[in-house]
């Protein structure tokens, strides 16, 4: 049995994402890094001659950008601000994006029994993962907001010429795409880079990232590493091949913090409000980065074996380390 805990390498830029040897014709891969997310993104593109690089760059940009105003909850006046400002209240009109984006999350919630809930972010405030708050929230504060995840009181009724109307049922509610957002961008920036003619290229956006065709002829590949260990800690010879296909990790690893003998982190249970106690990383290989992050979510809190069939089920596949460190992955996924 594999000793070490794997999931995405996300922080490794896209050089390093190249297996040893798959070396690309000198001069024909250009990367890019500009913000977004509260972070940054990267656009590696391959083979695309100097005078279309600039265009396809910005095209991929400008997609990230879109998603990132329309689907920001945090930044005031931006429509799923606007939404969640009216939970309890009015209706409100909303853009063509938004409307597919919150009637994809209600679907998935749906999907997966809940394991993915648009509207976890009733529970912002509550759980804090910085190092000025590292011991749990008292439960009857949990068991208060919980009260307010769920979407089915999220609503959605079509407009006529195009878009729709949104409407949280409880004061009180909030409606958080960051577990879906990222996907969203990188499907929408891969279709813009696609449109120009550029089938070679790697998108990456934190944990999540999206490859298409190959690395000057060969494939892109990712690293797997110890969540328990340093960022670049990988596991030797485990690597997986991603081609016209999207890769997402969630993990137990980056926000939490440990307090009396246990561990508390980001990836929270909308059924419970709790972090999830099934797994310790989930990394997700599915035809879209949006159906990667959603099922990275739900397979983190399902865990183990039942985790690989659902991914199964959906057309993907996993590696998944359980809570007791144990690996599981689907076949044929990683190289050894």
């Amino acid at each position: 049995m594999v000793h070490a805990l794997v999931a995405l390498l996300a922080a490794l830029g896209a050089s390093a994402l190249a297996a040893p040897g798959d070396a690309a014709p000198a001069g024909s891969i250009r990367s890019e890094t500009r913000p977004a997310f509260a972070a940054l993104a990267t656009v590696t593109l391959a083979g695309v001659p100097e005078d279309r690089a600039a265009a396809a760059f910005d095209a991929a940009f400008a997609a990230f950008a879109r998603v990132e105003w329309s689907m920001n909850e945090w930044r005031p006046g931006t429509p799923l601000a606007t939404l969640n400002a009216a939970a309890g209240g009015r209706w409100t009109a909303l853009p063509p994006d938004l409307c597919a984006a919150l009637a994809y999350a209600k679907d998935a919630a749906r999907r997966t029994g809940g394991r993915f809930d648009p509207t976890w972010a009733a529970l912002d405030g509550v759980w804090r993962f910085d190092a000025a708050h590292a011991a749990p929230p008292a439960r009857e504060d949990v068991a208060a907001r919980c009260k307010l995840v769920d979407h089915r009181a999220l609503h959605l009724r079509p407009v006529a010429g195009g878009g729709c109307e949104g409407r949280l049922a409880r004061a009180g509610m909030k409606v958080g795409l960051g577990g879906l957002a990222k996907g969203i961008a990188l499907d929408e920036a891969a279709r813009a880079l696609r449109a120009l003619g550029v089938g070679d290229f790697l998108l990456q956006a934190g944990g999540d990232l999206y490859a298409a065709g190959t690395r000057g002829g060969a494939p892109w590949r990712v690293a797997v590493r110890d969540p328990r260990a340093g960022p670049r800690d990988t596991v030797p010879g485990i690597s997986v091949e991603v081609r016209d296909a999207a890769f997402s990790t969630t993990g137990d690893y980056e926000h939490a913090y440990v307090a009396g003998g246990r561990r508390y982190h980001h990836v929270l249970d909308p059924r419970t409000c709790r972090p999830g106690t099934r797994s310790r990383a989930v990394s997700v290989l599915a035809p879209t980065a949006a159906a990667a992050e959603v099922l990275g979510k739900s397979l983190f809190l399902r865990g183990g074996e039942a985790a690989l069939a659902e991914a199964a089920g959906a057309g993907a596949r996993a590696i998944v380390v359980d809570a007791d460190g144990r690996l599981h992955a689907s076949p044929g996924l990683v190289s050894r």
